[in-house]
């Protein structure tokens, strides 16, 4: 079927109001062809901490000595501490225990995985005499199988430690002369600053003649901290993907500290340092991001989303057991295919940039922060599929001020005719003639490209606790909005559309546009209402344009 006409329908200059919107686009849309839904379902959750791996000693009386842990960051691979490679005679470990959160009962062996060790990486920079680099891999002789009890966890990539507390979780000490617990403990420990961190801990100049370094971090809590037999082992946080999977990201490797009473400080080496060779050692992509390139605009920073990979760690967040809970952000589909994306060049690359919706056989609604750039207006917009279309004309609301987020609308003319059976578009909401919404506005976000769908909704549920300040008197709206995601999983889509909980065949009705100063899916979201706005679109989707007109090649 044809996307674009060059001629209008025969029924275009019948149109004088925008109220025809849901008859004239969707008496046709005909029966249903396919999914259209956010992505949901439960699993239950065994393992608390499903990567967590004991690793061990078996001794000639075939007793197994449990005296590191470590991470499973993918079916193949165990992250743990460089000094963990010998054990105090010097001996190297052979075997790991997955799924076992009582080394001294059998009450859960059945969910267990027993596999011996294939080879040792230790950082090729460690040495035993320093306190440095204390970083090391463990190659598995087969491969873990991912169940309820087993599950990798994600690395931390960011530069920054998360804000909040975390998680660390092992096998050691419970307390300062005591033996091993046989039972996985966890405790709740907050990152500390470097100044604090030397307080704490004196530092040794031969073992440490560089002082604390910047792939090193310290952490406590108000009780203990990690102790003996926790070396190798994980401290992170838990953070939801989108679609609200519980993902595990281990920031760090416990690697020394102070004897384990209260108020006891560890120190651990910083994951996000070692990325590079971690990934280069096992030659797995480990990320949980695509590949971004970043842009800086006046209001706020884009992020662009450039032919994103495909993680194996945001995968394999769908493996089984991985603990989920229902959140207000999830990937979807839009079946009216009506946002396109912009660009500045017909062979140019797609990107996220910015969105805009079809709104009529050839007008797109979008944001005015988003057509006004030193690069100047954009030249083309592109579809999901990756259709072309030529902009004609760009109209900026004239109550829009540049660098205020308030009116921040344009309207984009393209040079050809939408077929509406491809391209169907949005029909705007009037608060002042329909009512209030009827449903939850959908905020149009992106996330990775994955086996289903790179489209996110983020759900507005509470529009008290924002920033009423700032949208008080304007057409601004505002949403509260809190979820610990996973950095780099989801972008704002700005410009790009707020509509309806729509079901398949019913109009889609569009509420406003994502504003700029919605930063992230996980924080306070920010709607620039339709309604006041509708009387200058309408004048130049179906009155005299031209009087209009803020740009025209």
């Amino acid at each position: 079927m044809q996307s674009f006409y060059d001629v209008p329908p025969s029924t275009y200059i019948d149109r004088t109001s925008m109220k025809d919107c849901a008859k004239r686009f969707y008496s046709d849309v005909g029966d249903y062809t396919g999914f259209y839904g956010a992505f949901g379902g439960f699993r239950a959750l065994r393992g608390e901490f499903q990567h967590m791996v004991a690793i061990g000693w078996t001794r000639a009386s075939g007793k197994i000595d449990y005296l590191c842990g470590g991470t499973l960051i993918s079916k193949q691979f165990v992250l743990t501490a460089a000094h963990c490679a010998w054990d105090g005679d010097n001996l190297r470990p052979d075997t790991v225990r997955l799924g076992d959160t009582d080394l001294g009962s059998t009450e859960d062996d059945e969910f267990a995985q027993q596999i011996a060790i294939a080879r040792l990486i230790v950082h090729p920079s460690y040495r035993a005499s320093r306190k440095y680099f204390d970083m090391a891999l463990i190659e598995l002789a087969e491969q873990a199988n991912f169940t309820e009890a087993v599950c990798s966890a994600c690395l931390w990539q960011e530069k920054h430690l998360p804000t909040g507390s975390m998680d660390a979780v092992g096998f050691g000490a419970t307390g300062f002369g005591e033996s091993l617990s046989p039972t996985l403990q966890r405790v709740v420990l907050k990152h500390l600053e470097r100044d604090e961190c030397d307080n704490r801990i004196a530092v040794n100049k031969r073992q440490m003649p560089d002082g604390f370094r910047a792939d090193q971090f310290c952490a406590a809590g108000s009780g203990m901290d990690t102790c003996e037999g926790d070396s190798g082992g994980p401290i992170g946080v838990k953070l939801f993907n989108v679609g609200g999977a519980l993902i595990p990201l281990v920031t760090g490797v416990v690697s020394f500290g102070t004897p384990c009473t209260a108020g006891s400080t560890g120190v651990y080496s910083k994951v996000s340092e070692y990325v590079e060779w971690i990934q280069r050692t096992t030659n797995l992509s480990l990320g949980y991001r695509g590949k971004l390139t970043l842009t800086v605009r006046l209001l706020s920073p884009i992020l662009l989303h450039l032919n994103s990979s495909k993680p194996d760690c945001t995968l394999e967040s769908f493996c089984v057991g991985r603990p989920k809970e229902t959140i207000n952000v999830a990937y979807n589909t839009f079946y009216t295919k009506s946002r396109f994306g912009l660009l500045w060049k017909e062979s140019d690359s797609p990107s996220n940039d910015c969105g805009a919706t079809l709104i009529d056989y050839q007008y797109l609604l979008t944001a005015a922060s988003c057509v006004k750039t030193s690069k100047g207006h954009p030249k083309f917009v592109i579809s999901e599929s990756g259709e072309r279309a030529a902009i004609s004309d760009v109209y900026v609301s004239p109550s829009y001020r540049a660098g205020r987020p308030e009116s921040d609308l344009a309207l984009l003319k393209i040079a050809k005719y939408a077929n509406h059976q491809v391209y169907r578009p949005v029909c705007l909401w009037d608060r002042q003639s329909d009512g209030e919404w009827k449903s939850k506005p959908e905020f149009f976000a992106y996330g990775l490209e994955d086996q289903f769908d790179k489209f996110v909704f983020v759900t507005a549920r509470n529009g008290t606790g924002c920033d009423e300040e700032l949208v008080r008197g304007t057409d601004l709206q505002c949403f509260h909005n809190e979820v610990p995601l996973m950095p780099g999983v989801c972008w704002m889509d700005h410009g790009g559309p707020i509509i309806d909980q729509s079901v398949w065949g019913e109009p889609v009705n569009m509420y406003g546009i994502v504003s700029p100063l919605s930063r992230s899916c996980g924080s306070n979201l920010f709607m620039v209402d339709v309604t006041p706005h509708i009387p200058w679109i309408e004048a130049i989707v179906v009155g005299k344009r031209d009087q209009f007109l803020v740009f025209s090649d």
